[in-house]
């Protein structure tokens, strides 16, 4: 199958980890002072090995692989949604990237659809919401054209770099 979604592996951890780390750098910039180091490999590998792990068990958790020609090019993160304003029925998709290189190519709308369906599989979410950088003009784009809208949430949060990101939270209905 050349393009096809399919549950993380623990050996995937270090293909998730580029693919973060090459959007992040894309997004904030390479030239922020310390960017690149804060974003080390090793540590998101281990991260991402992590949050694969914690997916394998029972429970409100999914990481999910974006494939093509077996290669992975994307991945997509679900977990409960926490935040205190979250209401009911609401799962938060906690990641979604497509390497640089391959996005515009459908990987994403796979990815959410697929972690749509794992959302309402595994907590019965009638709701999905996502935490969105302000500067994330694409994927403000994505999100909307798949039905997502700001929900009027807003959080700030300092990068490894220093960096301040300001977030907005999007949501889209489920049903």
């Amino acid at each position: 199958m050349p393009n096809s979604v399919r549950a993380a592996v623990l050996l995937d951890a270090p293909a998730l980890a580029a693919i973060h780390r090459a959007n992040w750098l894309g997004l904030l910039g390479p030239d922020l002072p310390g960017l690149e180091d804060a974003l080390n490999n090793a540590q998101l590998t281990q991260h991402w090995g992590q949050a694969v792990t914690l997916s394998a068990g029972s429970g409100p958790y999914a990481v999910l692989v974006a494939e093509s020609e077996g290669v992975p090019v994307g991945f997509a993160a679900l977990g409960p949604l926490l935040d205190p304003d979250g209401g009911e029925g609401g799962a938060e998709l906690v990641a979604l990237w497509v390497a640089p290189d391959r996005q515009r190519q459908g990987h994403g709308s796979r990815l959410l659809a697929a972690i749509a369906s794992q959302a309402r599989s595994l907590q019965g979410a009638t709701r999905l919401s996502h935490w969105v950088a302000r500067q994330d003009v694409y994927r403000q784009r994505f999100l909307r054209t798949a039905g997502f809208g700001p929900d009027g949430a807003e959080r700030s949060w300092q990068a490894p770099s220093g960096e301040i990101i300001d977030e907005s939270r999007w949501s889209a209905r489920l049903d």
